[in-house]
C-alpha cells in the first residue's frame, strides 16, 4: 500500500510539473506574440508616419494627396497581370474575396474622403496586416485623400482583438455606398492611381464588387505565353452577375448550367443591356471548346457606342479620364479612347462573375 501511494505520488508530481511547464511555456510563447505584434505595430506606425511626412505626391488637378502605403514589394514575372480596383472605406472588405481568387498582384486605390475617415482607415489597414499578413501579401494601396481632409496623422494601435475587428469594420459601414458622401468620388483618377502603381506588363480593371475567375493569373500567363503579342488588343473577359446567396461556379460549365437556371445573367442585363450587349454573350454560351482548362481566343469583337466591358490589357493603354466623377461615363471614356488609337477587342472563354 505504501509503495503504491508513493508511486502515485511521484506520478502526481510528475503531472504537476509538466503543467506548470506547460504553463510557463504558454506564458513565454503569448509573451513573445505579444512583443511581436507590438513590433509590427509600432514597425508600421512608423513606415505609416514617414509616408504622410514626405513631400506631397498631388493628382493632376492637385486636388487631392496620394499616400503610398508601405508594404513588402510586390514581385512580378514577364506576362503577370496585376487585378486593379479602387474603392471607398465602405467596400474595402471586398477586397478580400477578389485576393482568395486572384493568384498575381492586386493594385488597389482607396478613396479617403475626410480626416476621421483617413485615421480610420489606417487604423483598419494595421489590423487587416496584424490579424491577417497574407491577405495583403502581393498588394499594393495607395489612399487618395482631398488636401482639405489632411490631418496629422495617425493614430496608435492599442488592444487589437483579431476576432471582432472585421465584423466591427462591416457593421460600421453597412448600408454605405460608394456615391453616398456629398463629396465627389474620383473613380477614374483611383482606377489612375492604381495602375500607376501596378509594376506588371499587364493589368485587369475591375470593380470592387468583382471576383475574377479560379486560375485566371495562371491561365491568362500561361497564354500569353505561348501567344506574345505586340499589337493593340485588349482580352475581353465576359462579366456576370449572380443572385447573393448563390455560390461561385467553380468552372465554364458549372456558370453555363447556373446561367441557364436563371442564377447567373450577363452583367447588366436589366441596368444597361446596352452597355454590354456587344460582348454578343450568346455566342459566348454557345461556344465549342477542346480544352476547358486552357484560356483562348473565343473571337473578335467590334467596339461600339456605348459599349463598356471588362478587359485583360498591356500597360500602354491609355489611362482613365480624370475628369469624370462619380456615376457615368466614367469607364466608356477610355474604351473609346482605345478604339480610336485601333485597338483589337478579343472575347475570351473566361468570366468574372460579380
Amino acid at each position: 500500500m505504501f509503495c503504491t501511494n508513493w508511486r502515485l505520488f511521484h506520478i502526481l508530481v510528475l503531472l504537476i510539473l509538466i503543467v506548470v511547464i506547460i504553463f510557463v511555456l504558454l506564458n513565454i510563447l503569448d509573451i513573445k506574440s505579444q512583443s511581436s505584434n507590438s513590433n509590427i505595430l509600432l514597425e508600421m506606425h512608423d513606415s505609416l508616419r514617414a509616408a504622410i511626412a514626405t513631400s506631397v505626391i498631388n493628382d493632376s488637378s492637385g486636388e487631392y494627396r496620394i499616400v503610398k502605403w508601405l508594404f513588402k514589394p510586390v514581385h512580378v514575372s514577364a506576362g503577370d497581370t496585376t487585378l486593379i480596383s479602387q474603392c471607398s472605406l465602405s467596400r474595402l472588405h471586398r477586397l478580400f474575396d477578389a485576393r482568395l481568387a486572384w493568384d498575381g498582384p492586386i493594385s488597389l486605390a482607396i478613396f479617403v474622403e475626410s480626416a476621421n475617415s483617413l485615421s480610420f482607415a489606417v487604423n483598419h489597414l494595421q489590423k487587416v496586416q496584424l490579424c491577417m499578413p497574407h491577405a495583403l501579401r502581393e498588394v499594393r494601396i495607395q489612399l487618395v485623400v482631398p488636401l482639405s481632409s489632411l490631418p496629422d496623422c495617425c493614430p496608435e494601435l492599442t488592444n487589437v482583438s483579431c476576432s471582432s475587428f472585421l465584423p466591427a469594420f462591416e457593421r460600421h459601414w453597412a448600408g454605405m455606398k460608394n456615391y453616398d458622401s456629398i463629396v465627389d468620388y474620383p473613380n477614374n483618377l483611383l482606377r489612375n492611381v492604381a495602375i500607376d502603381a501596378a509594376v506588371s506588363d499587364y493589368i485587369f480593371v475591375v470593380d470592387i464588387d468583382m471576383i475574377p475567375s479560379s486560375g485566371l493569373f495562371i491561365q491568362f500567363r500561361e497564354f500569353i505565353d505561348k501567344h506574345p503579342t505586340e499589337e493593340k488588343v485588349a482580352f475581353i473577359v465576359p462579366a456576370f452577375e449572380m443572385k447573393l446567396e448563390a455560390e461561385m461556379p467553380v468552372d465554364r460549365q458549372a456558370l453555363l448550367q447556373m446561367w441557364d437556371h436563371g442564377i447567373i445573367q450577363p452583367f447588366y442585363t436589366l441596368m444597361c443591356w446596352k452597355c454590354q450587349r456587344y460582348t454578343d454573350y450568346d455566342m459566348w454560351h454557345n461556344l465549342t471548346l477542346k480544352d476547358m482548362q486552357q484560356l483562348n481566343i473565343a473571337y473578335f469583337v467590334e467596339w461600339h457606342d456605348p459599349w463598356e466591358p471588362f478587359y485583360i490589357v498591356d500597360q500602354h493603354a491609355p489611362r482613365y479620364d480624370e475628369n469624370f466623377k462619380n456615376y457615368g461615363f466614367n469607364r466608356i471614356s477610355q474604351v473609346s479612347h482605345m478604339s480610336i488609337i485601333c485597338y483589337c477587342f478579343i472575347s475570351t472563354k473566361c468570366s468574372v462573375p460579380c
